[in-house]
């Protein structure tokens, strides 16, 4: 099983609100990456590169993996995603978590 990333890792922030205080400085992240097979179909979002999202590669969101990082290890860059893509990962990450789908979320 793999262990705990000891270094940074490409990830897209999914938080939709200021979920959690300022005295607890975390967030909510989706890992990347570019290794198709670790992309389960139903649990993953496709991100392609255009020149809008200023990715290199096709990469995975992997849903499944949803956690929550500290602050201190994200490093805000040039790239994103479309809010389709960002509302397809969240609805994902609730069917990791077998939550119920609210319509138009």
């Amino acid at each position: 099983m793999p262990g705990e990333p000891t270094r940074i890792r490409p990830a897209v922030v999914v938080e939709w609100a200021e979920v959690f205080p300022v005295e607890y400085p975390v967030t909510l992240v989706v890992p990347l990456t570019r290794d198709e097979r670790l992309a389960r179909s139903r649990l993953a979002v496709q991100i392609d590169p255009t020149p809008e999202n200023g990715a290199a590669t096709t990469s995975w969101a992997l849903a499944h993996h949803v956690g929550s990082v500290s602050l201190r290890r994200v490093k805000p860059t040039q790239s994103h995603i479309t809010a389709d893509q960002l509302r397809l990962i969240r609805l994902r990450i609730g069917l990791a978590l077998d939550l119920p789908i609210v319509p138009g979320a």
